[in-house]
């Protein structure tokens, strides 16, 4: 039997108002999809499953929250952007949190209500205002993009709090309806409390969590950094001492030299003279010699990878031996960069080559990679690119870092992968003004 026309009205904005708060609960952590007929289609879903969920009882109540949380999950799916099992947790957590409010609501109604389904419309609409309550508290204090990027794994584990409170939920609201005691209602009262906290402390794991796994990625890109700057600094000592060496010897060489010369054997000159830089080490094998730490460390690491790879490898710098960024920040994007460069050149199918430019001027820094590769890129739906190596969780942060890290800076980058086989990517960095 049909409601009357206010009743309607009634119901169609109780099954609104949730698809709203998931609207603002799914703002704290994801950026909205670019698709919106995939973002609209998905509420309207949820919003018709919530319209009639509340006129029908055919049923059980574990199949109603089954197709709740996955209705839930797919509007997740369809209108944000960022990882599977990421928008898997968070999905589940707000029906977690959605049920603990109404358990809570109906454990109070059963404390002073004889007849709990007397006030159904009304402890709906108070559990929903309870929960967008919590929701917008969660707005103010869980801020922080690094919860989209925790790994599966850990996505995984953390999911079975909220499921297994989704359970446990749901065989106290049985009980409860069925002996109606007041003792178990207000039993069931304190452990929806403890839950709701147990499920709010998941957010917290969460950040505590991604925040550890941003500290190991940074502490790698250090200890990268220092590796490097060691083996620069080894390779400076050898040429300082191969100078000294050759600087002993060179009144000896010199007196040689002068020999040849007034024989007028230029050939056994020459001959000679290359000998002797040869055995000496004065060709130095330093290609980038710019007197930035850093930057000369990390070319002259992937150069020598490079030609040990039979990759051609040039570059034009115009840099100064100090600018206003950090070494740790230059490590990062340097590395990466470079790093993708020599392994794609490496399986490119024709012509292996890379280019580097760096250009700073007015304390910006201009950085220019240009790679040939075997033309087959993966991306992700949003158009990223992602990582082409079995260990996705550990490779595939180079590009977010690098991403990370120009945003830090204020600037930009550019891909270019319009030419087939050529890839290039520009870096446009901005002193950040203390």
């Amino acid at each position: 039997m049909w409601m009357d026309k206010e009743i309607l009205l009634i119901e169609m904005f109780l099954a609104l108002f949730p698809a709203g708060i998931l609207g603002l609960y799914l703002d704290i952590f994801f950026s909205k999809s670019p698709r919106k007929i995939r973002l609209y289609l998905s509420y309207m879903l949820f919003f018709i499953w919530q319209f009639f969920i509340a006129k029908i009882n055919l049923l059980l109540g574990y199949m109603n929250i089954s197709i709740t949380v996955v209705l839930t999950i797919i509007v997740v799916v369809c209108s944000r952007t960022g990882k599977f099992w990421n928008k898997c947790v968070v999905g589940i957590a707000f029906n977690a949190i959605w049920m603990l409010m109404e358990t809570l609501c109906a454990s109070i109604f059963m404390l002073y209500f004889t007849n709990y389904m007397t006030p159904r419309l009304l402890g709906s609409f108070i559990s929903k205002l309870m929960l967008l309550i919590v929701i917008l508290l969660l707005r103010k204090v869980f801020t922080d993009d690094g919860i989209k990027e925790l790994s599966t794994g850990y996505s995984i584990t953390l999911m079975l709090i909220p499921i297994g409170s989704i359970y446990i939920m749901n065989s106290i609201f049985t009980l409860s309806s069925h002996i109606n005691a007041e003792k178990v209602s207000l039993n069931s009262f304190i452990t929806v409390v403890i839950l709701l906290l147990m499920n709010i402390l998941i957010f917290y794991m969460y950040m505590k969590l991604a925040d550890e796994l941003q500290l190991k990625r940074c502490n790698s890109v250090y200890q990268q950094q220092l590796e490097l700057c060691e083996r620069h600094q080894n390779e400076r000592e050898l040429s300082m001492l191969q100078l000294r060496d050759a600087r002993h010897n060179m009144r000896n060489s010199l007196i040689s030299i002068l020999a040849y010369a007034e024989d007028k054997d230029y050939d056994k000159m020459v001959a000679f003279v290359e000998e002797t830089m040869e055995e000496g080490g004065l060709n130095s094998s330093a290609v980038s010699q710019t007197g930035n730490i850093v930057i000369d460390s990390l070319v002259n690491y992937w150069f020598t990878v490079a030609e040990g790879k039979e990759i051609t490898f040039k570059m034009n710098f115009h840099i100064p031996m100090q600018m206003s960024f950090r070494g740790a920040d230059l490590c990062l994007i340097l590395g990466n960069l470079l790093e993708n460069a020599v392994e794609a050149a490496e399986n490119a199918i024709y012509e292996k080559r890379i280019l580097l430019n760096l250009k700073y001027d007015k304390e910006n820094l201009f950085i220019f990679v240009e790679n040939t590769y075997n033309g087959n890129l993966v991306k992700t739906k949003s158009g990223r690119l992602k990582t082409t190596k079995p260990d996705s969780i550990n490779h595939g942060i180079g590009l977010e870092s690098v991403n990370r890290i120009v945003k830090k800076h204020n600037g930009t980058v550019i891909i270019d992968d319009g030419e087939a086989y050529i890839f290039r990517i520009k870096i446009l960095l901005y002193a950040v003004k203390k």
